[in-house]
């Protein structure tokens, strides 16, 4: 997150970056992918979360639990 800041911050500038990051972060990773964040402290502020880490793999399409009609009985 902390390098497409940096990538996106030169490439779109001020006024453009932060529309870009959202697309990427809010929308894309979310509606697409399982997207988990890896969180941590850091030693002096141990009340405050950093994001140190993404995994985002594909989503799986999950049937319904309750459906019990492809279900031998």
């Amino acid at each position: 997150m902390g390098q497409a800041y940096r990538e996106w911050r030169q490439k779109y500038g001020e006024a453009g970056w932060e529309a870009k990051f959202r697309q990427r972060f809010e929308t894309e990773m979310i509606e697409k992918n399982d997207t988990h964040f890896f969180v941590g402290t850091v030693h002096k502020n141990p009340a405050s979360f950093i994001v140190v880490g993404l995994f985002y793999p594909p989503k799986q399409a999950t049937g319904d639990l309750f459906d019990l009609d492809d279900v031998p009985l």
